[in-house]
């Protein structure tokens, strides 16, 4: 089984695909504006450019990256994405008594869940350039994200695990959570056990981008099994903004793991939460591990699940509030997968289980450490995706869902 990203299909905290206007949005991509009217972003009242990014997707999914910025002075095409912070959207436009700095052919009105506007509109050759200053660094040697409200710094070894996350305090920083850890295990019918943690398992940065709304990246996946003389290799795209992340996640099982892996075969990430962090207010929605349940098979162990589902989606949270502000991991799992029992459970403390779970785990007894565990024994062969959304440092009282929603009628 190989844990690693699924294509990127949306952006928080919006997003739009060029193919989902209509007529479908045209023109050369640094002709691109989006404007609202008494914005946060601009000047009270006025009616100016705020920031957006537009990322061009190929067509199975994957973000393109590029050497330099030439490619914004290529033509648009269908599965461009643009993404926006809708806290940037303002007041409605009549363009009958209103005028656009600039505008081209076609004007679309995009409407938030509050109410708030904002236009878009392509002005071609004829735009005037449009700062805005980037809400997230990236600091390639040094592994480290930084907005104005948190820093995120990957594992060096291994992007897919993070080294710490900080919340600004002040002028300073304190540490919310460390030492993010990998483990997949495997219980073979007729076989040994196998466990693969950070010495098997590789990730990289392959590529980034930064924009004026987040820093996309490419992450490449390695799972090595040298005894099997296997090298499987995947990637992920990546999107991180200035209070929140989305790590697009799939589990790919090559053979029908029912016939061949015994309950108790999954995936194990853990962390460790800095002191002060451990003794602050928790939320966790989502089952706690029970290992009884789980060794009655996917069939049982999949109604533990089935609670979190409201339709075809089923929502699992884990936060923890420091400093007046939040860090929640949101997991997104579709029915089907829930229903072969593959959905994430709360383990409060993973040494704990560890002998029971026969969990193989290179850290330090004593060293108490919260994680998330996920039983892929009823899965069948082939991938199967599904969302991991941080949200970083956003005040409580002002939390929202990732991703924000708009709608997009033409005038």
């Amino acid at each position: 089984m190989i844990f690693a990203g699924s294509p990127v299909a949306l952006a928080c905290p919006a997003a739009l695909f060029d193919f989902e206007t209509t007529p479908r949005f045209s023109g050369i991509r640094q002709g691109v504006r989006l404007f609202a009217k008494g914005s946060s972003a601009g000047f009270k009242n006025a009616i100016s450019p705020i920031p957006f990014q537009i990322d061009p997707i190929d067509d199975d999914g994957h973000l393109v990256f590029f050497d330099d910025a030439s490619y914004l002075e290529k033509n648009l095409d269908r599965y461009d994405m643009f993404s926006f912070r809708v806290e940037h959207f303002g007041g409605k436009i009549d363009l009958k008594t209103d005028k656009l700095p600039c505008q081209g052919p076609h004007v679309f009105e995009l409407k938030d869940e509050k109410g708030r506007f904002a236009y878009l509109t392509n002005c071609g050759l004829q735009a005037r350039p449009a700062f805005h200053p980037f809400r997230v660094a990236f600091e390639k040697e040094k592994h480290l994200l930084e907005s104005p409200i948190y820093r995120y710094k990957f594992n060096s070894e291994n992007y897919m695990q993070f080294h710490s996350i900080d919340f600004r305090n002040g002028n300073e920083w304190a540490t919310v959570a460390q030492d993010s850890r990998m483990l997949i295990r495997a219980d073979v019918k007729n076989f040994f056990n196998m466990n693969f943690d950070s010495r098997q398992i590789e990730s990289r940065l392959e590529a980034s981008r930064l924009g004026p709304v987040g820093n996309l990246a490419r992450l490449s996946f390695y799972l090595r099994i040298l005894f099997f003389k296997i090298d499987l290799k995947l990637s992920t795209d990546v999107a991180f903004y200035e209070d929140s992340g989305r790590i697009p996640m799939m589990v790919n099982i090559p053979v029908n793991a029912q016939e061949y892996l015994h309950p108790g075969s999954g995936i194990l990430y853990s962390w460790a939460l800095s002191p002060e962090a451990e003794k602050a207010p928790k939320e966790i929605k989502m089952p706690a591990l029970d290992i009884k349940e789980v060794k009655k098979g996917y069939k049982e162990y999949a109604k533990t699940g089935l609670a979190n589902c409201k339709g075809k989606d089923c929502t699992f949270t884990y936060t923890v509030d420091y400093l007046n502000k939040r860090l929640s991991m949101d997991l997104v799992v579709k029915k089907e997968l829930v229903e072969k029992g593959f959905f994430p459970v709360y383990v409060d403390d993973v040494l704990k289980y560890a002998d029971e779970m026969g969990w193989d785990l290179n850290f330090p007894k004593g060293t108490k450490r919260p994680g998330l565990y996920f039983e892929v024994s009823g899965l069948p062969k082939g991938g199967h995706p599904w969302d991991f959304w941080l949200r970083l440092g956003t005040p409580r009282e002002a939390l929202k869902g990732c991703p924000a929603t708009v709608t997009v009628s033409r005038l």
